[in-house]
């Protein structure tokens, strides 16, 4: 790993780790919590654009690479806005430095999860990432939230527990956790596929892949906005790229026979979570199934792992994914706190209550659909691509049917917001700085459109990893 990238990574964990103790002895208002938190990510986003160049350490443990700093950097800005809004919906929680100091350690769980090339590191950095964000789910800390914690913690030590015991397989047939090494070490063995498919469910729990799926929808709805766009968003986007180095890097000798676990998986997925998102009254829960059904289109290029391409589609989609889900779940978290917004009903006429709210969360459900020219539409175009470039047409269909399916409950949303007439008729909080927290949500929207035109970022870090990998 390269000492910049490191050197960033630190500073964003130590900055979450003293921001309780900051608070504690000068008690520090949100304002000022926001600023120092800023300052960590501003430092470490600076570190990370240096990581190109820089003396290496810890080299068996992490990679700094293409891929890790594009991801890496895209993460720091989605957790940054991330931040921004929390701070701005729940200021006046006594809470809330807590709160954003446990997404910051959470964050840099993250960005070493993406760098990970040997299963040690990759357990204790999917643990870093994942333990404070058990105390977030429970910040509310009301009979809705205390439910969720309990499921999101014991379908968490599950995952992990079946990802662990297949490394433990993997690592008692060659002695060696680096993914390096077990490429060469591996071959086409009955326990070598054991161990691969329990790794995989690990990852499915992570990812909500039917069918592991069940505890999202009901921890996504019963915590924080706020929360679910950090676990639906920039979580699952570092758990896809954590993935892609296993199947890639760590699996090759058994690739070719997942190739039928992962279309049925991408299949299945996709379909479960499009039918149930539109049986949704909930806005939480309509998201929350759509990000179940995103697994599944992620899943397409895993299926397609045999051609290049599929690279270029795990990550556009991670790309794509870590703004339009982050933002959509954030839209939802203001119109809550503006209005108390949670059901469909609740959404009629909000376009004319809130216009320039309405509109970014209409960009960010159009790129969750898949329309031109967001950033969706290019990260399925690859996608796709890559499920008919490896002889899957079928699946690229499955996932064009299930992609114009999906477009339903999204314009249904759109159509409450614009055609109905407003039901609520007073806001629940209307502060004066209302526009303020515009801002983080335009930048992340303007990350959508600016990805969707211009794809040589993403491009020129999969063909990277791509020549890297051998293909």
């Amino acid at each position: 790993m390269n000492i910049n990238f490191l050197a960033g990574t630190l500073i964003l964990a130590l900055t979450g780790a003293f921001l309780p103790v900051i608070n504690r002895i000068f008690r520090i208002s949100g304002v000022l919590g926001a600023i120092i938190s800023s300052v960590g990510y501003i430092l470490a986003g600076f570190l990370i654009m240096l990581s190109g160049n820089g003396r290496k350490l810890l080299s068996s443990f992490f990679v700094t690479d293409s891929v890790t700093q594009l991801i890496g950097m895209l993460i720091l800005v989605a957790s940054w806005m991330t931040m921004l809004v929390v701070y701005w919906i729940t200021q006046r929680d006594k809470f809330i430095n807590e709160l954003v100091a446990a997404l910051l350690i959470s964050t840099a769980g993250a960005l070493l999860l993406i760098s990970s090339t040997n299963f040690v590191s990759l357990i204790i950095a999917m643990e870093l990432m994942t333990m404070p964000t058990y105390l977030m789910v429970l910040f509310s800390f009301d009979e809705k939230s205390m439910e969720a914690g309990v499921k999101y913690f014991f379908n968490g030590a599950l995952a992990i527990g079946t990802m662990l015991f297949g490394v433990s397989l993997l690592y008692a047939i060659t002695g060696s956790f680096n993914f390096e090494i077990l490429a060469k070490e591996l071959f086409r063995d009955p326990l070598v596929a054991l161990a691969a498919i329990f790794i995989l469910a690990g990852f499915g729990f992570k990812l909500t892949a039917f069918p592991f799926h069940f505890w999202g929808p009901d921890v996504y709805d019963g915590t924080c906005p706020g929360v679910a766009a950090l676990l639906t968003g920039i979580s699952k986007s570092a758990a896809f790229i954590a993935l892609m180095r296993v199947v890639y890097e760590a699996l090759p000798a058994i690739s070719s026979n997942l190739t039928f676990i992962f279309a049925l998986l991408a299949a299945i997925t996709m379909t479960v979570g499009n039918l149930l998102a539109l049986a949704q009254k909930r806005v939480s829960r309509i998201l929350a199934y759509s990000s179940v059904a995103h697994a599944g289109y992620t899943l397409i290029a895993f299926a397609a792992l045999a051609v290049p391409v599929s690279v270029t589609g795990i990550l556009y989609h991670s790309v794509a994914y870590v703004f339009m889900k982050t933002a959509a779940f954030l839209c939802f978290a203001v119109f809550l706190y503006l209005w108390g917004a949670r059901t469909m009903d609740d959404y009629k006429g909000l376009g004319k209550r809130e216009p320039l709210l309405a509109a970014l969360f209409l960009i960010f459900l159009l790129s969750l659909a898949g329309v031109p020219p967001m950033a969706g539409f290019i990260s399925k175009v690859f996608v796709f691509t890559s499920a008919v470039n490896a002889g899957m047409t079928w699946l690229a269909l499955v996932g064009l049917l299930n992609s114009a399916f999906s477009v339903a409950y999204y314009i249904w949303i759109a159509k409450q917001m614009y055609l109905e007439e407003p039901t609520i008729e007073k806001p629940l909080n209307n502060p004066s700085d209302k526009n303020f927290i515009l801002i983080p949500l335009a930048v992340m929207a303007v990350f959508l459109i600016v990805l969707g035109i211009w794809v040589n970022p993403v491009v020129d870090a999969s063909a990277a990893f791509i020549s890297k990998i051998g293909f």
